[in-house]
């Protein structure tokens, strides 16, 4: 267990895929390890936001096609993967409160948080510089710059 946790933490080191702070301000972010078999979801594109109560892609709690409250995943997500298809609204804003308000967080299009206790919360509204590690409530489609 211990040498499979140091090679995805070696995968993900080693991958680089975007996620923003801020609208405005992009930072590097985690990808899943590729081949590590139940370890992260499929790579292709499926339409849809997925989040798990697990670090890693592990015990998938819930996937979204369109803008939601996170239900009984509210606040209890430790990891979550955006596999939109790629075009318009293909990127997601990750609120702190439910109905899309509160401080918030984007990620991009195909990006991977392996564990939401590396990434916080941007300025501006309830929950600002929280981590994310179980604090999401809902979510909404956007395009990100």
């Amino acid at each position: 267990m211990k040498s499979l946790r140091t090679l995805l933490a070696g995968a993900a080191v080693a991958a680089a895929l975007a996620v923003t702070a801020a609208p405005h301000t992009a930072q590097a972010v985690e990808a899943a390890p590729h081949g590590a078999s139940g370890s992260a979801p499929a790579l292709a594109a499926d339409g849809r936001l997925h989040a798990y109560y697990s670090t890693w892609y592990q015990n998938e709690c819930q996937s979204w096609s369109t803008d939601a409250n996170w239900g009984e995943c509210k606040n209890n997500a430790e990891s979550l993967w955006n596999m939109r298809y790629p075009g318009n609204l293909d990127d997601v804003w990750v609120y702190y409160n439910s109905n899309f308000s509160g401080a918030g967080r984007g990620v991009y299009n195909g990006a991977g948080l392996p564990d939401l206790s590396q990434w916080q919360f941007g300025s501006g509204g309830a929950g600002a510089g929280k981590a994310l590690w179980h604090n999401i409530a809902s979510h909404r489609f956007v395009n990100l710059p």
